[in-house]
């Protein structure tokens, strides 16, 4: 019998079977965070190497995608991995869309907080270079002056609370007249006196009327708020 006759039955007798392709890429793609597909391809230290580290952060997991689909890509047993040269190709195309999308999604979630942290600072270098003015402060308005040389005139108030100071030198009385309405007396007095009161009443517009025997006398009404 010749010699390649006689070897021929043992030729290959003991070697593992071959691994397939679509299996260990479709591992990868699902499992490889697991490192399934290392485990399948009989390499069981790399699996679990890959399985403690979660598929290398995701780098050892998007490398074995090509990895599988390299042209002479093989198992643990050095044995080429069972697939057409067209599988091939598709698959290592699919790895690339695979990586793509990743790198898509890597970049809009990290570009969420870089962009909310770029339009902070521009807002705050918009705020420091046309700052706001101040809110308005209260202070205190005079609304009415009137005196033995000045005739008096009318009284707006905004708050509805007056601050009044006179000084008369003889009997006087003074009072505030709506538009509509009774008048509320504010001051009456049957002697020369000075002093400083306090008034409540509707905000608006009043006449100021004062009767006095006096010649030398002043009042004088104020009311605290923005002024304007």
């Amino acid at each position: 019998m010749p010699p390649t006759q006689q070897y021929a039955p043992s030729f290959g007798r003991g070697l593992p079977p071959r691994r397939s392709l679509r299996t260990a890429w479709l591992l990868a793609l699902f499992l490889g965070f697991t490192g399934a597909d290392r485990f399948y391809l009989r390499q069981p230290v790399t699996g679990t190497l890959k399985l403690l580290t979660l598929g290398g952060a995701g780098i050892w997991w998007l490398i074995d995608l090509f990895r599988i689909t390299g042209e002479y890509a093989a198992d643990g047993a050095s044995l080429p991995l069972a697939g057409t040269n067209s599988l091939r190709h598709g698959l290592r195309l699919a790895s690339s869309v695979v990586v793509a999308a990743v790198l898509v999604a890597a970049v809009i979630v990290l570009a969420a907080p870089v962009t909310g942290t770029i339009t902070a600072t521009v807002t705050a270098m918009t705020a420091l270079a046309n700052p706001a003015p101040p809110p308005p402060t209260k202070e205190w308005v005079t609304v009415a002056a009137a005196s033995g040389t000045k005739r008096p005139g009318p009284v707006v108030t905004v708050t509805g609370k007056l601050h009044i100071e006179y000084a008369f030198t003889g009997p006087a009385v003074a009072y505030l007249q709506p538009a509509k309405g009774p008048a509320l007396t504010i001051i009456s007095q049957l002697k020369a006196s000075s002093g400083a009161i306090g008034v409540t009443l509707a905000p608006g517009t009043y006449a100021l009327i004062v009767s006095t025997t006096g010649t030398i006398w002043h009042l004088t009404a104020e009311e605290y708020r923005v002024p304007g």
